[in-house]
């Protein structure tokens, strides 16, 4: 990985070391079931308002689509975007941005990670 002048590599290479580890199975891989677990909690809390490749019915159009969020550097316009603003975000969104659209979803921290590191697996697709 090559370094740029502001460090986006380092940052990438980061964000999906730590997608990678809050997936992972004692294999190493993807855990197959935390990737089920992220699916089921994006289906139930995210899929009404945004797209997410991978998750059967999160088809929304009110939020934007979740597709490549490990290469965004801005969360919701206004957050640098590393997992653990992603998870703050995810958890918390009313507190970090009072008004905006993304309403608070009621969910736990560990839900909120494991949808976190379900969109950070989601850079190349």
């Amino acid at each position: 990985m090559t370094a740029d002048p502001h460090g986006t590599a380092t940052v990438r290479g980061f964000i999906a070391t730590a997608a990678l580890a809050g997936l992972a199975g004692c294999g190493g891989g993807p855990d197959p079931a935390r990737l089920a677990q992220a699916r089921t909690l994006i289906a139930a809390d995210c899929a009404a308002c945004h797209q997410v490749p991978g998750v059967s019915g999160a088809k929304g159009r009110v939020g934007p689509s979740l597709a490549g969020i490990a290469k965004q550097q801005i969360i919701a316009g206004h957050f640098a975007n590393t997992p653990e603003t992603l998870v703050s975000w995810i958890e918390h969104p009313q507190h970090m941005l009072p008004g905006n659209a993304m309403p608070e979803m009621g969910l736990s921290h560990e839900q909120a990670r494991t949808i976190a590191a379900y969109l950070y697996t989601l850079e190349d697709r």
